[in-house]
């Protein structure tokens, strides 16, 4: 049962890929995608200074 779920998920998302490329390459193309990468990636680069921040915050 659990194969077959899986297979159908698959499918379904191959189905998505080919259906919407030019769509889904626009949106991730889009200026506002590459800004939340960025954001994303100086949020990783900096955890452990966000930790330490919660920590001293927390008492």
């Amino acid at each position: 049962m659990f194969k077959i779920i899986a297979i159908a998920l698959i499918g379904f998302g191959i189905y998505l890929g080919i259906n919407y490329t030019d769509e889904i390459n626009s949106i991730v193309e889009s200026d506002g995608f590459e800004q939340v990468q960025e954001k994303l990636g100086d949020l990783f680069e900096n955890k452990d200074a966000i930790i330490e921040k919660f920590e001293e915050i927390k008492g």
